[in-house]
């Protein structure tokens, strides 16, 4: 029975019995039913209506009734005037009485009664009575043997104590006087700050809770000590000990004798077992202390080192790499002597530092490898880390993760996002598999996907055997490796690009984007702005610490997620066999036909990669189909020149054509680009008129300085065209009224050729007809798009209208919505005239 006669109801066999601890997946958090929701104003004005009572009680916790009466102790003369702070709901007790109860926990602050100041004053363990201290060695008792108390940092998650300790000095097995004071630090759960005299400690509880703060919220350990300082004392904080530099050493060697200990390490991983001739993992690098994906494959490992699967079934053997350069996680020229050697090196994710510097110096990078064949590409690989980077001793990482975004290797880049580098990348993931080397019967199939793949790969073999001579494992394995550009990355190439290393064209890629090394960067980047301030070796620990528990929270997860994808996947593999179903009764007679073409890119005999996937159809292009077809025509051309076989130049072609110094129809398509842009700019301007936001003036702002640099580009492209006709005018102030002076414009004008019908005249009238007609095309789709996105926001309207707030966001977006279609229907009207 419980109270008020009441019986209990009746209990299921599968339910807990009335008392016991709840399960944590069974709580509601947050005092909450169901599923975490918003939180909404009904709960705030419930909080509101009772503060008078919230007022009343928090300051009724600053007095107590208890104050001056008789101890619990019933000793003559003893009265209650000493509280705690962290102690819930305890006495107010004689300060020996307080003491005897915290002697196992001496970093609670006790609150003592100030009789002249008439408050509670805050205090540390040894402040409460005199001669008062922490004892060490005997469970909170007082050594017999001890020495006089000494002074001690003594830092906990309550902030910094500046307290007295006694150690332990009874005579050892070995007849010292007492073990070691670091030990004896050690054992009472404080870790010492240094091992010769030790003055400073950290309890367990602050490094590990620190470790889990820094890991997730990626703080700075300057403002961590300040507020364990502030925790001390919030009024006179420069009063509390400085423990900044000491807590950074201690923290960096306390997580990597953690990950000793978590990996195995400190138990003997690396050595066999008793009875066993090899090690548990023998082909795991001994001393590695990274978390390894629990999901990839691996031969030997987590599935049988020979499997028989069918080569249509290889996805599920397949293992999965995406490698990525960061620019965040950068590092600042330190005064640093060098003799700051990472704790983990070349045992995690960074390699050895003796190494890298070795190949960084020794390898030159080729200029095929400076100058990607893929002219479509957005150019990162050639320009980043140059010159918005280029004051820093690194530049950033290139890191390698796996399909299951779990880190793999990280590389230090010092001038940018080298080619060598991702191979050096590739190399090191590898290298730290827990599989043994096997034979082609039962090799694993290897994707590989890099925002640049289809320059990358081509000498990717050559600069692996140059990095690494006595690789041959590494070798074999890119012989056979498979390739991919990222889903999110592809179309910043061209067509052909598109076609040849697209992932959905490739069979047996089972979804694989190859973006989860984006995945990361979110995660790191907020860490960057505290390593880029640390030496070379903090820098690799820190970064190597927090990634770390990036990938054992990745690890955990793995069986909920790859349980909820498999989900989706059915759900999607119905969809797309509807669509399969569909078209291929629409397209039965060519079924047959199709199904017997490769999906594989194969090379022609000039060394050009091609795909099925390709359109050599000409109907619908779109402007960078067209614009590309034009760049092959001008190579064809000067290739066949006479002056390409040594002749002389024909005077029915001007100098710059045979030069080579500028391409006529990329001139024709970066002046319609800056054309579209100067409209764009207009459309801005014209609704800032009538709905004037400050977004809207900076986002002119921003368009009208990129307008400026591809102006200033387009004009230095024409001199080299045409040198002898005189630019129009340019207001950087209002880049978009500056003329843009293709040949439309200047028949439009009336403006006299400068030069007689040339060829190459010729050629810019040719290459802007096929390109207006090519834009005029996609003008339609762009429509089509605009409105579409319009009418959809439109429909959004409802879900975020609420309050002003979500009123504003909402017209703004409305607004967005409308602009852009104005603009794409004006841009459309403006080709048409051209």
């Amino acid at each position: 029975m419980i109270e008020g006669g009441a019986s209990l109801p009746f209990l299921d066999a599968h339910e807990e019995e009335p008392g016991a601890v709840p399960a944590y997946e069974t709580t509601t958090p947050c005092d909450e039913k169901g599923a975490k929701k918003r939180q909404n104003v009904a709960h705030m004005d419930e909080l509101k209506a009772e503060q008078a009572v919230f007022l009343d009680t928090l300051l009724s916790l600053h007095y107590s009734s208890q104050l001056h009466t008789p101890c619990s102790c019933k000793v003559d003369a003893r009265i209650r005037t000493v509280a705690c702070t962290e102690c819930l709901q305890a006495d107010l007790l004689c300060p020996q009485c307080w003491l005897n109860k915290h002697r196992t926990m001496p970093t609670h602050w006790a609150l003592i009664w100030n009789a002249k100041e008439k408050f509670f004053e805050k205090h540390d363990f040894c402040r409460v009575m005199k001669n008062a201290s922490v004892a060490l060695g005997h469970y909170g008792e007082r050594c017999p043997e001890a020495d006089l108390a000494r002074s001690f940092t003594l830092v906990d998650r309550n902030g910094i104590h500046a307290t007295a300790i006694k150690f332990c000095r009874c005579k050892t097995v070995d007849g010292e006087r007492g073990a070691p004071a670091f030990q004896q630090l050690l054992r009472a759960g404080i870790f010492p700050g240094s091992v010769q005299d030790p003055k400073t400690g950290y309890t367990l509880g602050l490094l590990e809770y620190y470790r889990e703060e820094r890991n997730q919220g990626k703080g700075s350990a300057y403002n961590f000590v300040h507020v364990l300082q502030r925790m001390a004392d919030p009024f006179f904080a420069g009063a509390v000990p400085d423990i900044y530099t000491n807590f950074l050493a201690i923290t960096r060697f306390h997580q990597y004798l953690d990950l000793l200990m978590q990996r195995g390490h400190a138990h003997g991983a690396d050595v066999p077992l008793p009875g066993e001739a090899d090690r548990p993992y023998p082909n795991r690098p001994i001393g590695f202390l990274g978390m390894q994906c629990a999901a990839c494959p691996e031969r030997g490992v987590n599935m049988p080192t020979i499997v028989n699967v069918p080569k249509y079934l290889r996805h599920l053997i397949s293992q999965h790499m995406t490698f990525d350069g960061n620019f965040k996680a950068n590092l600042f020229y330190k005064r640093d002597d060098g003799s700051d050697t990472a704790l983990t090196d070349g045992n995690m994710h960074f390699p050895a530092q003796q190494e890298f510097e070795r190949i960084s110096k020794e390898y030159v990078i080729p200029n095929e490898d400076k100058e990607v064949p893929c002219k479509a590409h957005i150019g990162s690989i050639r320009h980043q880390g140059h010159t918005k980077y280029g004051n820093v001793a690194v530049s950033g990482v290139v890191g390698s993760a796996c399909d299951h975004a779990v880190l793999m290797a990280f590389i230090d880049m010092l001038a940018g996002e080298a080619f060598a580098l991702g191979t050096y990348a590739q190399r090191e993931a590898l290298r730290h598999t827990n599989s043994p080397p096997h034979g082609s019967e039962s090799a694993t199939p290897l994707v590989m996907s890099y925002d640049s793949y289809c320059s990358f790969v081509v000498n990717e073999l050559k600069r692996a055997t140059e990095l690494f001579p006595e690789d041959s494992w590494f070798h074999k394995m890119l012989e056979t490796v498979e390739g991919q550009i990222p889903a999110d990355h592809i179309n910043g190439h061209g067509p052909d690009c598109q076609c040849v290393w697209q992932a959905v064209y490739f069979a047996c890629r089972a979804h694989f984007h190859g973006e989860t090394a984006e995945m990361i960067w979110g995660f790191l980047n907020a860490l960057g702005a505290s390593t880029r301030q640390m030496t070379g070796g903090a820098r690799h620990d820190i970064i190597n610490f927090v990634i770390d528990a990036w990938n054992t929270r990745k690890v955990l997860r793995q069986a909920e997620l790859l349980a909820r994808e498999r989900a989706d996947a059915l759900q999607l593999f119905e969809l797309h066999m509807a669509v399969l179903e569909d078209l291929s009764r629409q397209h039965t007679t060519e079924v047959g036909d199709w199904s017997r073409l490769s999906r594989t890119p194969t090379r022609s005999a000039n060394g050009k990669l091609g795909s099925v996937y390709q359109h050599e159809s000409t109907k619908v292009l779109t402007i960078e189909n067209v614009l590309a077809s034009l760049l092959a025509e001008e190579r064809e051309k000067e290739r066949q020149s006479p002056r390409a076989i040594g002749s002389e130049p024909t005077a029915s072609l001007p100098q710059w054509v045979h030069d080579g110094t500028a391409s006529l129809a990329q001139w024709v398509h970066d002046g319609m680009d800056v054309e579209s842009q100067q409209v764009l700019v207009i459309a801005f301007l014209n609704s800032h008129r009538k709905h004037p936001l400050q977004e809207t003036w900076d986002a002119i702002t921003k368009l009208r300085d990129t307008l400026n640099i591809a102006l200033k580009n387009f004009r230095e492209h024409q001199r080299t065209i045409y040198p002898r006709l005189k630019l129009s005018a340019l207001d950087v102030d209002e880049p978009e009224l500056t003329a843009i002076q293709l040949p439309s414009y200047r028949m439009k004008h009336g403006q006299r050729m400068t030069t007689d019908a040339t060829d190459g005249d010729s050629q810019l009238r040719h290459a802007e007809i096929k390109l207006r007609c090519s834009e005029a095309d996609t003008g339609i789709l762009a429509v089509c798009a605009a409105s579409l996105a319009l009418s959809a926001t439109r429909k959004a309207r409802a879900d975020d209208y609420r309050g002003q707030v979500g009123k504003t966001r909402t017209e703004r977006n409305v607004q967005n919505a409308e602009l852009m279609k104005f603009y794409e229907m004006d841009m459309y009207m403006y080709r048409l005239y051209l």
